[in-house]
């Protein structure tokens, strides 16, 4: 008996040495059950009323019109994406993001441009994904497509308009200054043709998660290694903080009420006078161009990023057509692999002669716009002077 303890020991040194850590998977964080201060919306109205125009939109109710929705913002463009806890989360660059971004929906209009829905549920990012080999695209989810926070998404948005969605080449996605590589709005037709639909909403722990975008798939089209942040709370409103490993963002609950009313109501004549009225502005930017010489840089940008993007993919398929051939058995077969690829790459160049000629009228309306804003300010300032 005495022989077989030193043994035992012997075995217990043995297995307590080989036991191992193993953190929680990644698929499920900690549950965030705290308690956080319970806002109303009346928090919304007055908050938002210093960055932007709260008007009346059937069948909405009230609707939110930023500052800066001018002719080339859209939402989810000034800023840059971060993976987190909860999946894909937008860090944006405005002081009223935290609210804008994760809670509520953006809509379009004709008549109003974009505009903002009121939500009670936050999200680390209400938008779906389309992806490619070469492209990652966005949009904003719209508020017509339900949500439950008990299953998460109960529709699909089956078909979002094309100016809904932004693009860039996919080794820019992890970028910081993404608002810079933003492919012109011309690209989008051909390229929601050529990506497929990534909508994944989920709810974990009565908190959503966007997953849409597989974060392994981004690591192998950059290249790079994607940081996980952890998200931490913030006791006031303002900009999401970034700092080092954490992001650090206002959450609060929100509670809706129907009898919650903006103190300021605009009307929608004025809204669309004015949205008439402004100047362009560089995409996703702050930044108003007020004269010919500013705008031509801005488009110089544009077509530079759109020759980019077409060169690419002219390159992606010459690489397909030489793999193609080398993997051909026969001569003839090489022939019809050949041709294949030449009608393809055909169809693709006149694609992007058309998105040129698109992005050339557009760009000309935009000029003759900032023409005659500046020959405006010259008439009232002459008007000015003879008044003194």
């Amino acid at each position: 008996m005495k022989k077989i303890w030193p043994m035992i020991l012997i075995i217990i040194v043995f297995v307590s040495s080989c036991v191992i850590y193993l953190p929680p998977p990644d698929n499920y964080p900690p549950p965030t059950s705290e308690t956080y201060s319970e806002y109303s919306l009346d928090y919304f109205y007055d908050y938002l009323a210093e960055y932007g125009y709260w008007l009346y939109q059937p069948p909405y109710g009230y609707v939110w019109i930023p500052e800066v929705n001018l002719v080339r913002w859209r939402p989810y463009s000034y800023g840059y994406w971060v993976w987190t806890d909860f999946g894909w989360t937008w860090i944006s660059r405005f002081d009223w993001g935290w609210a804008t971004f994760h809670y509520g929906r953006w809509g379009w209009s004709p008549d109003i441009g974009w505009f903002w829905v009121p939500g009670d549920i936050w999200a680390p990012a209400w938008v779906v994904w389309r992806y490619s080999r070469y492209y990652i695209g966005w949009a904003p989810l719209p508020p017509s497509v339900r949500f439950d926070l008990r299953i998460g998404l109960t529709s699909l948005p089956s078909s979002l308009p094309a100016e809904y969605w932004i693009f860039v080449d996919n080794n820019y996605f992890l970028n910081s200054r993404l608002h810079r590589y933003i492919l012109p709005v011309e690209r989008n037709l051909t390229l929601v043709r050529k990506t497929s639909l990534r909508a994944r909403l989920e709810v974990r722990n009565q908190v959503v998660h966007n997953r849409g975008l597989d974060k392994y798939i981004v690591e192998q089209d950059t290249q790079k290694k994607v940081r996980k942040y952890e998200l931490t709370e913030r006791n006031s409103p303002g900009t999401t903080r970034v700092r080092i490993n954490n992001v650090e963002i206002f959450r609060p609950k929100v509670k809706l009420s129907s009898t919650s009313k903006p103190k300021r109501v605009v009307e929608k004549e004025k809204i669309k006078n004015k949205i008439e009225q402004e100047e362009i502005i560089v995409s996703g930017e702050q930044k108003s161009v007020s004269n010919p010489q500013e705008l031509e840089k801005v488009h110089q940008e544009e077509k530079k990023l759109l020759e980019q993007s077409h060169q690419i993919e002219l390159r992606a398929l010459s690489k397909e057509l030489k793999e193609k051939k080398a993997q051909a058995c026969t001569p003839q077969e090489q022939k019809q692999v050949e041709e294949s690829y030449r009608q393809k790459i055909r169809v693709v160049t006149q694609e992007h002669e058309q998105e040129k000629k698109k992005l050339i009228k557009r760009q000309e309306e935009e000029k003759k716009k900032v023409v005659r804003q500046k020959t405006k300010k010259v008439k009232k300032k002459e008007k000015k002077k003879r008044i003194e």
